[in-house]
């Protein structure tokens, strides 16, 4: 059984803007949607998330993500940072979170799934030690707007492309990537298959399905959460 409710996986400079980050796995969820999988969260390592936003710093793990806050203050991401991300920020600033050893990741990551990327883009992580996490789970999901970048090639088959409608689509798949598309409310595209954690009176979860590993097929979502009214992608 953990003795720890996290543990640091990677640390490093963001092969964004070459800034500190830190990548911490947390172990329990109360999140519906994915059910309690193992989570990643990337930070800024020196600047909290709430303000990392406000002054742009988010992009170092964020990168080209179009839903980070934009020059007329709007941000349609869904992740409320003000919530669990500064919460696991705090919580590394006190030092709760020990570096973890292979070992340790072997015995807590058994019979788990993980999300990477919980919040931030977890292509900036070390891919070997995201291939290694990998293989001491049973399955796991992950989202990467860096497909275009050449350092998130090797990734390919392990997260999906996080796409903004049909062009990112289109675009992604060229490259030979297996893709996620957010596009605005009641949009139904008919080139990938709408993630079963979000039809009407699904019981599915991530930990359930695990569709988004990069491999399998191509998934859609509406938008949600309280940025959702700017997105009108198709």
């Amino acid at each position: 059984m953990a003795k720890h409710k996290g543990y640091i996986i990677d640390r490093g400079l963001s092969p964004i803007d070459n800034k500190p980050y830190v990548a911490i796995l947390t172990l329990k969820t109360s999140n519906r949607k994915t059910g309690n999988m193992a989570q990643v969260w990337i930070l800024r390592e020196d600047v909290n998330p709430v303000e990392a936003i406000a002054t742009g710093e988010d992009v170092s793990i964020c990168g080209s993500c179009p839903h980070r806050k934009q020059q007329d203050g709007s941000r349609s991401c869904y992740v409320n940072v003000g919530q669990a991300p500064l919460a696991v920020w705090k919580g590394y600033q006190r030092g709760i979170y020990p570096v973890a050893s292979y070992l340790t990741l072997s015995q807590v990551l058994r019979g788990r799934k993980i999300r990477w990327g919980a919040y931030g883009d977890p292509a900036i992580i070390d891919p070997g030690i995201v291939v290694t996490l990998n293989g001491y789970s049973v399955g796991h999901t992950g989202y990467t707007h860096q497909w275009r970048e050449e350092w998130a090639a090797p990734f390919m088959g392990i997260y999906q492309a996080s796409c903004d409608g049909f062009a990112d689509y289109l675009s992604a798949t060229e490259r030979g990537w297996q893709t996620f598309t957010v596009v605005g409310k009641g949009v139904k595209p008919d080139y990938a298959k709408l993630c079963p954690a979000t039809a009407e009176n699904s019981q599915a979860q991530c930990l359930t399905c695990s569709l988004c590993d990069g491999a399998k097929t191509s998934i859609y979502v509406e938008a949600h959460g309280t940025g959702s009214k700017y997105v009108t992608a198709a």
